[in-house]
């Protein structure tokens, strides 16, 4: 918590990039998701900075726990299930092992689904077993999917694909869909990560939260244009979270426009753990404050502790039905409550205490 605040971390998923699975044919690829998380640790935060050979891993799901409520101060995360996304053999985050994990910490994850396939009834399919045998708290989407080389784009608002696929979500009794935009994923084609198919898909399915992931990273005019219209438009702020410490004036300036647009009421904290880790994150937001000049320049609303709770767990705690002190209380006595409470906790612990064990 922070504050008294229940933080809820509405993206972390733990990467397979281990040798095994990476597309030999994708290094390119694989290079870019480093370089990701090296630009969003940055230069004050080496600690905590993954080496080569920590990122290209089967990154371990404890480590990310640790990461989440040991080292940082969130209290829940949404683990999101990955597909291959081109660099990989297999899914980047699987949903069966993320459901497992989630079902031994069932007061500290919720987590989303994924498809892995452009063929809509094989998708549908994998939906449907994904919510019948696992049990999960939304859908997260990628806008395109990568098979034999290609990378194939598919648009939220098309016939064929994405509107049977959300249509069976809604079947099933999913209502929350994450997708991902803004931050393109070659060899795909750049306009599959614009967010120019989402209008009719929000009015079509209105009963639905959609959250769009990596909002502002890109587009950002276009997205609060967006946000100002659809109240069931959600902003997860994955990546451009790290701005607040990598990039600062980047970030007050996304923050300043999509507060301008809808207030805090439809915007949400995320890490993207193992991509960047929550602590610096949450350590830079936690009194943050837009600057002034700022202010004075575009006419941005100023960031209140109650926009500040929001966009740190209120929200996210709303679109779930979850109760604030529900959770606390579900987690106050935890083993990770309890080791928190010790503190001392070093960057990737659990990772680097079993890589040390491994090696002595």
């Amino acid at each position: 918590m922070i504050d008294e605040t229940v933080v809820v971390d509405a993206v972390v998923h733990p990467y397979n990039l281990s040798p095994g699975n990476q597309n030999p044919e994708a290094v390119e690829q694989l290079e870019a998701v480093y370089a990701a998380h090296v630009l969003a640790t940055g230069e004050q935060h080496r600690e905590y900075l993954l080496s080569r050979e920590e990122f290209f891993s089967d990154f371990p799901f404890e480590a990310i726990a640790d990461s989440l409520f040991v080292e940082s101060p969130v209290d829940l995360a949404v683990i999101h299930a990955l597909p291959n996304l081109g660099f990989a053999r297999d899914y980047v985050t699987d949903p069966d092992r993320a459901a497992a994990f989630r079902d031994r910490y069932p007061d500290r994850f919720r987590l989303y689904a994924t498809v892995d396939t452009p063929a809509t009834d094989t998708a549908i399919a994998q939906l449907e077993r994904q919510v019948n045998e696992l049990g999960v708290d939304g859908l997260k989407l990628y806008p395109a999917f990568f098979y034999d080389g290609v990378g194939a784009g598919w648009r939220l608002d098309g016939p064929d694909f994405a509107t049977p696929l959300l249509e069976a979500a809604r079947d099933l009794g999913i209502r929350n869909v994450a997708v991902h935009k803004a931050l393109w994923l070659p060899p795909a084609p750049r306009s599959a990560f614009a967010v120019d198919d989402l209008d009719e898909a929000l009015e079509r399915f209105s009963d639905l939260n959609f959250f769009m992931v990596h909002a502002g990273a890109a587009f950002l005019e276009q997205t609060a244009d967006l946000l100002a219209r659809h109240r069931n438009l959600y902003a997860t702020l994955e990546s451009v979270f790290a701005y607040v410490v990598v990039k600062p004036h980047v970030f007050a300036k996304i923050l300043g426009t999509l507060l301008s647009a809808c207030g805090a009421d439809q915007l949400l904290y995320g890490s993207g753990s193992n991509l960047s880790h929550p602590a610096p994150l949450l350590s830079a937001f936690r009194d943050y404050q837009l600057p002034q000049e700022l202010i004075d320049e575009h006419g941005y609303p100023q960031l209140t502790a109650e926009d500040r709770a929001k966009i740190l767990g209120g929200n996210a705690l709303r679109v779930h039905g979850l109760d604030p002190v529900a959770v606390r209380e579900r987690i106050a006595d935890d083993e990770f409550t309890r080791r928190r409470s010790l503190g001392g906790a070093k960057p990737w612990a659990a990772l680097r205490k079993h890589a040390t064990a491994v090696t002595s």
